[in-house]
């Protein structure tokens, strides 16, 4: 809207008169008419649109983030129904398989189980955990008798080397101990004279073994094979030096140091490599085992399995047996 001509002359000569001609009423008063129309009603209305879209917004983000949590809550819920349904089935049915076939100790039972196996490992392995951290001689009990369990397994389905691997090296500190009870638990199986001859060995002791070993061929013999984390490296580092000190003297050239000769070395240091490892374990955790004996190493564990017991070293036994083993050039 433009000024009329009254308006336009006033608002010039006060101009000329340096804006002291009109007061400022008068000046507001000149241009009211002019000014539009204050918007209130929008100002108000688009207030409220914004209000109400923020209400609106802050209670869906209440409500998503609500949803999110029940169906976290629900997911998990079924997830760990299951898990416990299938922790409790499984062991339901290891147990009452155990209690159906259960070996009373007798190694014609455990030949009975293994007799239509088409092979049977030369080199078995298995992890154990000691319980309880470590303390108190009951852990130390139970380890062992869970290693004289094995090898009266291993024994009866003549498997002739056993390895038992425990992380801190428990039982290798307790050797004699360890031997005691395996002779024992042998001679409760088989007999006072008619137990399998036994040998306990471990890296940087002497090997303690039955007086009549010599006399028997080694397919009726026993080797057990004490080993923990520390072999692994120990070995691998005294070999380390051992062919550095050669190299240096000049009596093996560098280029003469190959896998099969690290394989040959590191096997007669510790154990040569097992054909089948247990893990007793729900899982398989190798707990530091050394991992140069078991690169062609069928590893075998029962998901949801807690503890020692003949049903999975006779699954594991089974698996080994059915594996098909290719090996690469």
């Amino acid at each position: 809207m433009s000024f009329n001509a009254r308006d336009t002359q006033l608002y010039r000569e006060d101009e000329r008169a340096g804006h002291t001609k009109l007061g400022v009423e008068e000046r507001e008063e000149l241009v009211k008419n002019y000014l539009p129309a204050p918007p209130a009603r929008e100002r108000s209305s688009s207030r409220g649109r914004k209000a109400k879209d923020k209400s609106r917004f802050g209670l869906r983000k209440v409500v998503k983030a609500q949803l999110f949590v029940f169906l976290y809550a629900f997911v998990h819920a079924i997830f760990s129904v299951y898990i416990r349904m299938r922790i409790a089935y499984r062991a339901v049915s290891v147990r009452a398989v155990s209690i159906l076939n259960y070996h009373h100790n007798t190694p014609e039972y455990v030949r009975r189980d293994v007799g239509k196996l088409r092979r049977l490992p030369e080199h078995l392995s298995v992890i154990l955990t000691l319980e309880d951290g470590g303390s108190g001689d009951n852990a130390l009990q139970l380890l062992v008798n869970e290693v004289s369990e094995i090898a009266a397994w291993c024994a009866s389905a003549g498997i002739p080397q056993l390895s038992i691997y425990e992380k801190t090296g428990l039982l290798k500190r307790y050797m004699n101990r360890t031997y005691r009870t395996v002779n024992q638990k042998l001679s409760a199986w088989f007999g006072k004279n008619q137990a399998p001859p036994q040998a306990l060995a471990t890296r940087g002791a002497s090997t303690l073994q039955s007086p009549n070993r010599a006399d028997l061929p080694r397919e009726r013999c026993l080797t057990i094979i004490l080993v923990s984390e520390d072999d692994g490296r120990e070995a691998m580092v005294d070999l380390t030096k051992v062919l550095a000190t050669m190299v240096q003297k000049e009596k093996i050239r560098p280029k003469d140091i190959t896998t099969d000769i690290v394989d040959s070395e590191l096997s007669d240091a510790v154990m040569r490599e097992p054909d089948l490892l247990i893990s007793f374990e729900p899982y398989v955790n190798l707990q530091g085992y050394p991992p140069w004996p078991i690169r062609l190493t069928e590893i075998y564990c029962e998901p949801d399995n807690q503890g020692v017991g003949y049903q999975i070293f006779l699954r594991g036994l089974r698996k080994y047996s059915q594996a098909t083993f290719k090996i690469g050039k």
